[in-house]
């Protein structure tokens, strides 16, 4: 059996899918690939990643507009949308010479291709198709991608919006946000700490993605200056500019608990051995905190799935919601203090966790194979 994964870098989260989708099928002996939707043209498939970086860090009310305005359709057309039209024969390409079973998708870019090409006969009816929401709610475009077999939400608070869409409520299976298996390990959160040479005492974790977006130097002064008592991470992800920016404040003004890091690998250890992740919205980012039961500062200036996530988690109370950088440190001093109210915001974390979701997704996938 094989298995081909359709990705696509715009963030890091996307790929982050594909990969646990991928260990997945490699434990249970499915042949898998990954393949980048714009991996034809190189300089594409930059673009896309560049563009969409830059117009959510410098014009995120022009990405709200357009968002807003294009998430309002909700009935697909025969034609293949225009923004993935050069990908067809790509698909085709690679699915004709893999010969998959299965092909499954961790963006709605993929999906729409996936669909077309089911709708139009241009699949083997054999090939079990699934795409992945990657959000807690529906972007634009998802109209595009009602004809693949399976759309794989990861609450079941979507499937109204799925359905305006064109989705049957037999295409819609909620099995929670295909993270990695690490976040749903118990840990020694002290462990940890000394495994990361970490003081153990309260440990604050900000992240801004895979590309460091977010005035994340001015936060970590504002922080700083509020003199917390408290161990504060950083980590910038590839966005080696802030890392130099923060390391030389630190460097200067001799700053102890600050521990200042670049893109790392072992995301989750950082994770557990804090106390509180100050986080965009991104869905990956997002269920890896609520998945190890961190009560989440979600970040100021986010653009729209990301302030929906943000909501939603508030008006769940796993999380606080800064409006302006200035609110961290209160929010901080909060958690820190109230151990009651830290205990119930992680505690309600628990409601939105579906265990192995990226495991229970591939089997899903794997058995409609076997019963086709």
């Amino acid at each position: 059996m094989k298995a081909l994964i359709f990705t696509m870098s715009c963030g890091e989260g996307h790929n982050a899918i594909a990969k646990s989708l991928g260990q997945e099928f490699d434990k249970i002996g499915v042949e898998n690939k990954i393949v980048q939707t714009f991996g034809f043209n190189h300089r594409r498939e930059v673009r896309e990643n560049k563009q969409y970086l830059w117009i959510c860090k410098h014009f995120p009310k022009i990405y709200e507009y357009f968002w807003l305005k294009l998430r309002s359709q909700d009935k697909s057309t025969d034609k293949l949308p225009y923004y993935v039209k050069p990908c067809l024969p790509y698909f085709q390409k690679n699915i004709e010479e893999y010969k998959p079973d299965i092909i499954v998708c961790t963006h709605s870019y993929a999906s729409a291709v996936i669909s077309y090409m089911k709708k139009n006969g241009m699949l083997d009816d054999k090939i079990i198709t699934g795409t992945i929401l990657y959000d807690i709610t529906l972007a634009p475009y998802w109209e595009h991608s009602n004809k693949v077999d399976y759309v794989f939400q990861p609450l079941p608070n979507t499937t109204e919006d799925l359905c305006k869409k064109g989705f049957t409520k037999e295409q819609i299976v909620t099995l929670g946000f295909p993270i990695r298996n690490c976040f749903y390990d118990a840990y020694n959160k002290e462990e940890i700490r000394k495994n990361l040479n970490l003081e153990d005492k309260f440990t604050v974790l900000t992240i801004s993605g895979g590309n460091g977006l977010g005035n994340t130097k001015k936060l970590v002064k504002d922080i700083i200056n509020a003199k917390l008592g408290i161990t504060l991470i950083v980590i910038n992800g590839r966005n080696k500019k802030t890392y130099n920016q923060i390391d030389k404040f630190i460097m200067k003004n001799n700053i102890k608990d600050v521990v200042n890091l670049g893109f790392v690998t072992n995301i989750d250890q950082y994770m557990k051995a804090s106390d509180v992740v100050i986080s965009r919205g991104g869905g990956s980012s997002v269920f890896e905190e609520i998945n190890i039961n961190k009560p989440i500062i979600f970040r100021e200036n986010l653009i729209n799935n990301e302030e929906i996530t943000k909501q939603y988690f508030i008006e769940n109370k796993c999380a606080f919601g800064m409006n302006k950088i200035a609110d961290a440190k209160k929010y901080i001093k909060l958690l820190k203090e109230d151990k009651n109210l830290y205990e119930e915001m992680a505690k309600n974390t628990n409601n939105f966790i579906y265990k192995y979701s990226a495991k229970n997704i591939v089997n899903f996938l794997v058995d409609k194979t076997n019963n086709k």
